[in-house]
C-alpha cells in the first residue's frame, strides 16, 4: 500500500515539475508586459471556463453544479458564482477596453493620466505637466487612484516610468507625460517577437490538447513529435546550434512551399488557419 501511494506522488510530482516548467517559462517571457494581478484574473476565467466545458463532457446536456466546479477548480461556489455571473464571461480578455488598458502599473497610471479632466484636457487631448506631490491634481495622486495594490509608492513608479520613457522630469518638482503608450519603450521594441513567441506557446499546446482528446472525439492526432538528449558536451553546443539552425532553417522553407500550395487566392471569414513550427531548445542545468 505505501508503494503505491509513494509511486502515485511520483506520477504527480513529474506532473507539477512539468506545469512549473510550462509557467517558469511563460513567466520570463511576460514579466514586465502584465501584472500578477492581471495574469491571475485571466488565468481564474480561464480557468473556470475550461473546468465547465470538460464537466459538461461528462454531463451531456445536463447544467454543471457549482459543487462539481467547486471541485475541479478548487474555487469558493460564491467566487465561481461572482465569475460565471459577471458580464465578461466566456469573453476575450484583449476585447475588453478595461482589461486592457490597465494591464501593468504604467499603463493604469497612463490611462487614468490621459482620461481623468483633473490631469488632462480633455478639449485638447494633452496630458497636464503635473507636481509630482500633492493632494490635488498631482502626480501623487494619479499613482495613488490608478494603483490601488499597497507597497507601490510614488517614487518608485515615476522612476518605472521614467526609464520606460513614458515621462520626463522637470527641475525634479514637475512631471510631464511624453508619451501615450501603454506599454514601455523597452517592452514595444521586442512586443511583436513577444507575440510571435507566445502565439507559437500556444498553437503548440492547441496541437497537445487535440492529440489527448483524441481518442474521445475520433479525431486523427496531430504531428507531433519532439527529440532531445541528456548528453552533450557544452563545448559543442555552438557547433550544434549552427547545423541545427541549418537544418530548421531548410526545413522552414519547405514547409512554406507547401503551405503555399494549398492557399486560396483569396481570405474568407470560414477558412481555417493552420501551420507548422519549428524551435531549437536547450535546457540549462539547475
Amino acid at each position: 500500500m505505501a508503494g503505491g501511494k509513494s509511486e502515485s506522488i511520483k506520477e504527480v510530482a513529474l506532473l507539477t515539475k512539468s506545469i512549473e516548467f510550462v509557467v517558469r517559462n511563460l513567466v520570463k517571457v511576460i514579466v514586465g508586459k502584465i501584472t500578477l494581478v492581471r495574469l491571475q484574473e485571466m488565468i481564474e476565467a480561464h480557468f473556470i471556463e475550461e473546468a465547465e466545458r470538460y464537466l459538461r463532457k461528462e454531463r451531456p446536456g445536463r447544467d454543471v453544479p457549482l459543487t462539481s466546479l467547486a471541485l475541479v477548480t478548487g474555487v469558493d461556489t460564491r467566487k465561481l458564482a461572482q465569475v460565471r455571473n459577471s458580464e465578461t464571461y466566456r469573453k476575450p480578455k484583449h476585447a475588453a477596453s478595461e482589461f486592457v488598458t490597465n494591464l501593468t502599473s504604467e499603463s493604469s497610471i497612463v490611462e487614468l493620466w490621459t482620461s481623468d479632466p483633473a490631469f488632462t484636457d480633455l478639449e485638447s487631448g494633452i496630458p497636464r505637466v503635473l507636481d509630482i506631490w500633492g493632494e490635488e491634481g498631482s502626480f501623487e495622486v494619479v499613482v495613488k487612484q490608478a494603483i490601488r495594490s499597497r507597497g507601490i509608492t510614488v517614487t518608485s513608479a515615476l522612476e518605472r516610468l521614467t526609464q520606460g520613457g513614458l515621462v520626463r522630469l522637470d527641475n525634479n518638482s514637475k512631471v510631464e507625460l511624453i508619451s501615450t503608450k501603454l506599454q514601455p519603450k523597452s517592452v514595444r521594441k521586442h512586443i511583436g517577437e513577444v507575440k510571435l513567441g507566445l502565439d507559437a506557446v500556444g498553437h503548440l499546446l492547441g496541437t497537445v490538447h487535440r492529440n489527448l482528446e483524441a481518442p474521445v472525439t475520433g479525431k486523427d492526432r496531430l504531428y507531433q513529435q519532439g527529440n532531445w538528449t541528456h548528453r552533450l558536451d557544452p563545448a559543442n553546443r555552438d557547433r550544434l546550434e549552427s547545423a541545427m539552425r541549418d537544418l530548421l532553417e531548410n526545413a522552414r522553407k519547405e514547409a512554406v512551399v507547401l503551405l503555399e500550395r494549398f492557399e486560396e487566392p483569396s481570405a474568407e471569414e470560414f477558412q481555417l488557419s493552420a501551420g507548422v513550427g519549428f524551435y531549437y531548445f536547450e535546457v540549462d542545468t539547475f
